[in-house]
């Protein structure tokens, strides 16, 4: 899921391999142009003809380059390169360009299937461990029938969890987790009671993604704004919205929206960006081919309680999916930070300058644009002071197909505008990594779920691992523990003290294609081997 288009007409080519379920695809594309005729079924490895390999690099290069880096042979395996390279042509034929100088077809997919490797290996199964350093005991939960109005015929499609904790957020009565499942449209409350889950308010809406906490109107009770996506499939349209969820007296959310008319929001993050004393949003708007932006929203006052908003466009990409704020150069000022997937897959900066405005920096950009970019979390995490951040890559659904570069990273906040990239666990269809000291051994440890929500062809997933922790041993070393496998369903994961007995423990949802039984909506991961201090 990375530099600003030339075109917006420039987004769909090598990058757009098949359409995501969640938060994927995107574009490059082309009119007419000449090219040789072929049958996909009959161009296999038995072709002998020679190819001049450096000049298809450099046709390749120049045109795919475009818009982003070209895809690396080695992405997906040889068999898979005909029809992925006929998709491509055949969304830049449709796309309406003719300014660029376009290979031909045939020699394009013999360079790729003859420098592809025949397979791609899939890491090694975690060993299972006979006597773990944390003890984990897992707490499968339907929402059926305390959240859930009824029983939902769709199988869940919970795209995020976050913890709020009382203790952090002025305003907030209860620690609790807000879910959204972006499939039945549910917003729902989970709290606790040590290790029992006590279900309280749910709204629904289109298809919600992701939450935020907010007091916009300056009352003193914490609200939430939930990113809705407006569709659960990855299109073009005007129906993504910025939704205001406010506790109501009968235990209820009243809903207000503050933004629509946009293409599919991921992500909404507050602030006072302008320095004038009011709270600011920065939206993600994810789109899909023709949409995408960020925009900033700046109050302008509250009329009858609701708050209102002028918009400013800060980038026009397709593909956001996060956009954390923090202070990270310690001006004074808030700053956010993006990750762009799609055909951009990149980390950037946004930097503040006091005004609203803001310069951009990139921290990190992959050099395929099918690297599949899922998240960041920030993270101070090696306690020096500063802002690092974990980022994953591992959305399958670009190519569908499990590829060695599934990843979750360190980009490790070096000053100065230095970043450092560390590969600390390799996961395939890694979707978010959390930090989070499970073991109380002072450092910070990873915990990373998967999501490969379909089957692949060809692939077992029944011993993938699907939720792991990687346990810090010493600076920037990790040994991996598998909590779960053969359940690549979860596009979300969080770490806290639930039951409030001194240690950490970790929360999945399910995101899944067909329904199972019995129904599980939440996992809770109670970690029950370390002695409160």
């Amino acid at each position: 899921m990375n530099n600003f288009l030339t075109s917006r007409a420039c987004g769909v080519w090598f990058a757009c391999f098949s359409a995501a379920v969640i938060l994927s695809l995107a574009g490059c594309e082309k009119d007419s142009f000449e090219q040789i005729d072929i049958d996909l079924a009959t161009l296999g490895d038995s072709s002998t003809k020679p190819i001049d390999v450096g000049r298809l690099e450099s046709e390749i290069r120049h045109f795919c380059g475009d818009c982003h880096a070209p895809p690396p042979p080695g992405s997906i395996p040889k068999a898979g390169w005909a029809s992925e390279v006929d998709s491509m042509f055949k969304i830049y034929e449709q796309s309406g360009r003719n300014d660029l100088e376009v290979p031909l077809k045939g020699e394009v997919i013999e360079y790729y299937r003859r420098l592809a490797p025949e397979s791609i290996s899939l890491p090694a199964p975690i060993e299972t461990e006979v006597n773990p350093s944390v003890e984990f005991e897992q707490t499968k939960v339907s929402l059926v029938p305390a959240v859930y109005p009824e029983s939902p015929k769709a199988p869940p499609g919970i795209a995020n969890l976050t913890w709020y904790d009382a203790a952090e957020h002025e305003g907030l009565e209860e620690s609790l987790i807000l879910g959204c499942d972006m499939k039945s449209g549910v917003v729902f409350e989970v709290k606790f009671e040590q290790q029992k889950l006590i279900f309280g308010r749910h709204v629904t809406l289109n298809n919600p993604c992701h939450s935020t906490l907010s007091d916009l109107d300056e009352d003193g009770v914490a609200e939430f704004l939930i990113a809705d996506l407006g569709s659960f499939l990855p299109e073009d349209h005007r129906k993504g919205r910025v939704v205001w969820l406010r506790p109501s007296e009968d235990d209820s959310f009243s809903v207000e929206i503050l933004f629509e008319n946009v293409g599919r929001v991921t992500d909404i993050q507050t602030g006072d960006f302008n320095g004038d004393g009011k709270t600011d949003l920065i939206v993600a708007e994810f789109g899909w081919r023709d949409t995408g932006n960020v925009w900033m929203l700046t109050q302008t006052g509250i009329e009858n309680g609701i708050p209102q908003f002028s918009e400013q466009r800060i980038d026009d990409r397709h593909g956001v999916i996060h956009v954390p704020t923090t202070d990270i150069n310690e001006d004074g000022h808030l700053d956010f930070i993006s990750v762009v997937s799609q055909e951009h897959e990149t980390v950037e900066l946004f930097l503040n300058r006091g005004d609203g405005s803001f310069r951009r920096q990139n921290i990190f950009s992959a050099n395929s644009p099918v690297w599949g970019s899922t998240g960041i979390d920030l993270t101070d995490f090696d306690a020096d002071g500063d802002v690092d951040i974990l980022y994953t890559n591992g959305d399958i659904f670009d190519t569908f197909y499990i590829v060695p570069y599934h990843a979750a990273h360190l980009l490790e906040n070096q000053g100065d505008g230095k970043w450092e990239s560390k590969v600390i666990g390799n996961l395939p269809g890694i979707h978010r990594a959390v930090a989070g000291d499970l073991d109380n051994d002072g450092d910070q440890d990873v915990v990373c779920c998967s999501l490969i929500s379909r089957p692949l062809e060809g692939i077992s997933t029944d011993d993938l691992d699907t939720v792991i922790w990687l346990e810090q041993t010493s600076e920037g070393d990790f040994i991996p523990h598998s909590l779960e496998k053969g359940n690549s369903n979860h596009s979300t994961v969080v770490v806290a003290d639930f039951d409030k007995d001194g240690d950490l423990d970790i929360a999945t949802a399910q995101f899944e294609d067909a329904a199972i039984h019995p129904r599980s909506d939440v996992s809770i991961w109670w970690n029950n081997s370390i002695i409160p201090q």
